[in-house]
């Protein structure tokens, strides 16, 4: 950064490495820290004269404060509290204890300038900085921050061919961390570069590795000296980078300071997680100065005690406290000719109104930039399209004044507008303030930005061709800014593809919902335009569906319907259907999906295209399960499985289909078949790092296990899916399993806990499917728990909404569970008085016909159960009313139920439900 403090921290690291050559702007700015010599003149790249330059020997030992010759700026005014913390966390840094500091402001309030100075009083050859800064252009670039502090660490310049960033990369890492082949990979993803180890990952998985390994290189690094990592306007940065950064300084494993500075449009932490980290987090909200403070920095901004009286009082009733906004406003009256030096002492040449200087800080930044020349305005404009940092290649080709260009940055840099960030490899810039470049921007006519923004996008391409992946998410950003609307929709398309592949979800879903905007407002669209908008929709659904946001999910796809029916493309319509019936399926709207992915199949085979047939019969095989309709769905999964085998790299297309089958085998009751398949499952899943495949191979194990009714090694299979499922999506499928296992096995209070959380999820995201089955769990509970009113009533509505979207399967098991409950009021202990008091009304009423109640429900449980071919619930069915019938000395009709019973436990080999039929028979002799 070319300020005083950060070029000196800067040099002070190279100047340790060896000899190190500056221009004459960057040696004034750093003089007092270093002993130098003067050399000659010298052609440097991005000036068109030769500079003088300066052989840096070493660091001073007791740095000489030089001020700065143009452009005022005062000294830091009114922060002594805040970098007296700053300075006791130093402290506690040197004793092994770490501090996590949030500073946040308003822009302008002094954020950067308060770590400035903090920096400044940091002995750089004891202490570690890195820093990494968020930008707007990059706020659904996942990790950027991140990557933008890797690339200080390991140097990597924007211009480094891609062999450059991988030996860089790999020489880093190599160096910091002992296992780095674990690192490197996941790592090297972030710039694009491809890994054996990483080709077959899923995205989970691999976010989950790259997360590891980003946790790992921070740790060697604070661990290799003491260390302060400086994160700059966190208010822009990517929702993937958040998670990370909240999680690592949860679990932060060396002491080190973290300083995270943003607006207070953002929140680092959550109040319950900022709680648990006691006191190694501290939050510093700056506020505007007071008017004492305020006249203060007025003194410091002119190096004088002798304010002019009218400039005083002008402070003190119209100015705000806002440190940058004063700044610039003395900037402004300075320029203006309104306040000037005169024999060593300050006097206002005419009146100062409210005219002279705006009420914002906004309008003293347009005021300063429509007094200059209209060159340097026009490539200080040019500038702020490119963004906070440019690069001075990128600006030199774009650039209408290519001649004024050197002029009138050094103009520029004098003005105290802009700053030179680095020299070496290329010369980049960078605005004085993120606010400076904002207002800039913001005041550009519509047309000059897009066109500017289309010669940037151009620039790049052109530049970093041979790294473009690299670059989708910025050319995404000008591309969209500009006149090239296919391009932009081309490469936000690629930049939600990408964001995809590293499990950047909500990124993801950014990029396709700004492709999709952005095309279907375009007037006049033509049918390979109709076609994109329908591809948009095809690639987005997997974000959805990550997402599951099934309210949003179903209503777009739905109104778009007849744009993809006028299609001509039959694989593209049938690509939507298959959407749209998962849509239908997650919100448990089973008629409709099963419609939906039926002509999706069709239309697939029309077309000839096995992928989107593939997709139909893996969600049909699911779909057809909860319709009862178990022969078909085999089928369907099973054509599924044969096409999967054309497709290897497709993990989702195999795991998914090949889940559904287990799905059906279990309500089938077919015990072998789920250990066999729950061992694939999981094998699949070693093999490939595909966490949602051993999440369901956990799942399928439990499903092994309740069958021959081991509760113990059910419940803990499901605790093991929980344990491993790194989607928040997926962990609800074994949680409402673990939910129903807790309630068989009389754990009524675990039960309740797993089910209300599941309960929450599903509600939160309309996620229908899971709803209900919640439900079904969660209504006995609260029935045992003495709540029978609430658990009744939720049970009837369920099964309401069971029978309206003709889950047949999970109706039937309402029977069963609706003949437990009530078998348990006919057989069971009285509830003790407090129940019965609240309940009164409810025991008076189904109390005295709970019995007969019971044996209505298990014999049509029975009856639905026959008819779908479910006897993982039969035999279990047959036993309960067998048992019900001999409590109401019903023998014979008890008799036959407990010899169908065994002779379904004997099939599927149930032994433990098997002894119990087994002893139920020898009870009644």
């Amino acid at each position: 950064a070319g300020d005083t403090i950060n070029v000196a921290a800067r040099l002070s690291q190279l100047a340790r490495a060896g000899e190190v050559l500056i221009d004459s702007d960057t040696f004034h700015q750093a003089e007092g820290y270093f002993n130098s010599e003067t050399l000659e003149p010298t052609m440097v790249k991005g000036k068109s004269e030769p500079v003088r330059v300066h052989r840096i020997l070493s660091p001073r030992d007791k740095p000489i404060t030089i001020r700065r010759l143009s452009g005022v700026r005062a000294d830091l005014v009114g922060r002594k509290v805040e970098m007296a913390e700053l300075s006791e966390a130093l402290e506690g840094l040197h004793q092994g204890r770490g501090r996590i500091f949030s500073i946040s402001g308003d822009a302008g309030t002094g954020k950067s300038r308060l770590v400035e100075e903090f920096k400044a009083t940091l002995d750089l050859k004891e202490i570690q900085w890195l820093e990494g800064h968020a930008y707007a252009y990059a706020q659904n670039i996942p990790y950027f921050p991140m990557i933008d502090l890797l690339n200080r660490v390991f140097h990597i310049q924007e211009g480094d061919p891609v062999e450059s960033v991988k030996n860089k990369i790999e020489s880093g890492i190599s160096q910091l961390v002992e296992n780095h082949a674990d690192v490197t990979p996941y790592v090297g993803g972030l710039y694009s570069l491809s890994y054996p180890e990483t080709e077959e990952a899923s995205p989970e998985f691999w976010k989950s590795r790259l997360q590891e390994a980003i946790q790992t290189i921070l740790t060697a690094l604070a661990k290799s000296a003491p260390t302060v990592f400086f994160l700059e306007d966190l208010h822009w940065s990517d929702p993937s980078f958040v998670e990370f950064l909240r999680r690592a300084c949860l679990e932060i494993r060396q002491p080190a300071i973290v300083l995270c500075v943003y607006r207070p449009t953002f929140n680092l932490f959550k109040s319950h997680q900022a709680n648990s980290l006691g006191k190694r987090y501290h939050e510093v909200r700056l506020q505007d100065l007071s008017r004492s403070e305020s006249q203060e920095m007025v003194q410091f901004l002119l190096k004088t005690e002798k304010v002019p009286s009218d400039l005083q009082r002008f402070v003190q009733e119209k100015m705000e406290g806002n440190p940058f906004y004063l700044e610039e406003a003395i900037n402004t009256l300075i320029e203006s000719k309104t306040l000037v030096r005169d024999n060593g002492h300050w006097r206002v040449t005419k009146p100062i109104g409210e005219a002279d200087i705006s009420a914002t800080i906004q309008g003293v930044i347009s005021a300063r930039v429509d007094r200059l020349e209209q060159g340097s305005k026009r490539i200080l404009q040019e500038a702020s399209v490119i963004g906070r940092s440019f690069y001075y290649e990128i600006l030199k080709k774009i650039t209408e004044l290519k001649e004024m260009l050197d002029q009138n940055l050094n103009g520029l840099e004098r003005l105290d507008l802009i700053k030179t960030k680095s020299i070496q490899p290329d010369l980049e810039y960078i605005f004085k303030h993120a606010l400076t470049q904002e207002v800039i921007y913001n005041g550009l006519l519509k047309k000059d930005r897009k066109e500017i923004h289309e010669r940037i996008g151009l620039i790049i391409e052109q530049l970093f061709k041979d790294r473009l992946p690299e670059f989708y998410e910025t050319l995404a950003f000008h591309f969209r800014r500009s006149r090239s609307v296919l391009k932009a929709v081309d490469y936000l398309m690629k930049s939600g593809e990408k964001s995809l592949a590293r499990y950047a979800v909500e990124e993801a879903h950014q990029y396709f919902k700004k492709a999709f905007e952005l095309l279907s407002h375009k007037q006049g669209k033509s049918n390979a335009e109709k076609t994109m908008l329908i591809s948009i929709l095809n690639s987005w659904g997997y974000a959805f569906y990550y997402l599951g946001d099934v309210k949003s999910f179903i209503a777009l796809y739905r109104s778009h319907e007849d744009l993809a029916e006028s299609l001509h493309d039959r694989a593209k319509i049938g690509m939507f259907y298959v959407w749209l019936g998962i849509a239908n399926y997650l919100a448990g709207i089973m008629k409709d999906a099963y419609e939906y992915l039926h002509k999706a199949m069709e239309l697939g085979e029309e077309s000839g295209d096995q992928k989107v047939v593939g997709y139909a019969c893996t969600w049909l095989t699911w779909t057809c399960t909860e319709l009862g309709l178990y022969s078909k769905g085999i089928d369907f999964g099973e054509r599924a499985q044969n096409i999967a085998k054309s497709f290897p790299s497709d993990q989702y297309l195999f795991f998914k289909s090949f889940m559904g089958l287990c799905y059906i085998s279990f309500f089938k009751g077919e015990l072998q078949k789920l250990f066999e398949g729950a061992e694939v499952l999981l094998s699949y899943g070693r093999r490939y790092s595909n966490n949602r495949s051993l999440v369901f191979g956990h799942w399928v194990k439990s499903f092994g296990y309740y069958l021959t009714g081991d509760m113990v090694s059910a419940q803990k299979c499901c605790e093991n899916a929980v344990e491993v499922a790194l989607d928040p999506f997926y962990s609800q499928f074994p949680k409402l399993t673990l939910g129903f296992q807790y309630l068989l096995s009389g754990q009524n209070q675990k039960s309740e806990d797993v089910l209300q959380l599941a309960k929450e999820f599903s509600e939160k995201y309309d996620l229908g499917m899971m709803i209900e089955v919640a439900c079904i769990f969660l209504a006995p509970t609260l029935i045992a728990t003495g709540r029978m009113n609430q658990g009744f009533k939720i049970l009837a509505k369920t099964r309401l909404n069971l029978n309206k979207n003709q889950r047949k399967t999970w109706y039937a098991l309402s029977e069963y569970i609706l003949g437990k409950v009530f078998s348990e009021i006919a057989t069971g202990p009285k509830p003790d008085f407090s129940v019965m008091a609240k309940n009164i009304g409810f025991l008076v009423k189904n109390v005295p016909s709970a019995g007969k109640k019971a044996e209505t429900h298990f014999n049509k449980a029975i009856e639905l159960f026959k008819e779908l071919g479910a006897e993982a619930f039969l035999g279990s069915s047959y036993l309960d009313l067998g048992l019900l019938l001999k409590a109401r000395k019903k023998d014979n009709p008890a008799m036959e139920c407990f010899l169908k019973a065994i002779k379904i436990f004997e099939n599927q080999g149930a032994e433990a439900y098997l002894k119990q039929a087994r002893d139920a028979i020898e009870s009644l002799k």
